[in-house]
């Protein structure tokens, strides 16, 4: 994931960044384990994660160079190393064995898959947002 090594870090940084305060008044007050991490833990974990899961779906569309380096543009065995980046350039350059190019089509394909990630992240990163909380 083209993303991985920069988003690690931030969950336990946040999660270390807590008020105290809270979570032994949560506790005196008798919450569960189950209700101490669904209504005091995550919501403030939130803002980490809604940047994590965001920047992991966006980088998980990111595939291109590994496999063109080990497979090339065949997408070769049976196309089961293909991703959408390589079959767009495929699509919009042609590959080894058939040099057929359609660079309409190939931006057409890199358009629609561009939209597609607004449109989700747009949305995930509405939904995800519901559950923060300022402290």
């Amino acid at each position: 994931m083209a993303f991985r090594g920069l988003s690690d870090p931030r969950l336990p940084r946040r999660h270390a960044a807590h008020p105290p305060e809270i979570i032994e008044a949560a506790r005196l007050d008798g919450t569960s384990e189950w209700q101490l991490l669904k209504n005091i833990v995550w919501p403030l974990v939130a803002p980490s994660t809604t940047i994590l899961f965001t920047l992991l779906f966006i980088g998980a569309f990111n595939w291109f160079e590994i496999p063109y380096v080990m497979v090339g543009l065949d997408g070769s065995p049976f196309g089961t190393t293909d991703v959408l980046g390589l079959v767009f350039y495929r699509t919009a350059f042609g590959n080894q064995s058939a040099s057929i190019q359609n660079f309409g089509l190939g931006s057409a394909l890199a358009t629609l898959l561009f939209l597609f990630i607004v449109v989700f992240a747009s949305m995930l990163t509405l939904w995800l947002r519901r559950r923060e909380i300022q402290f």
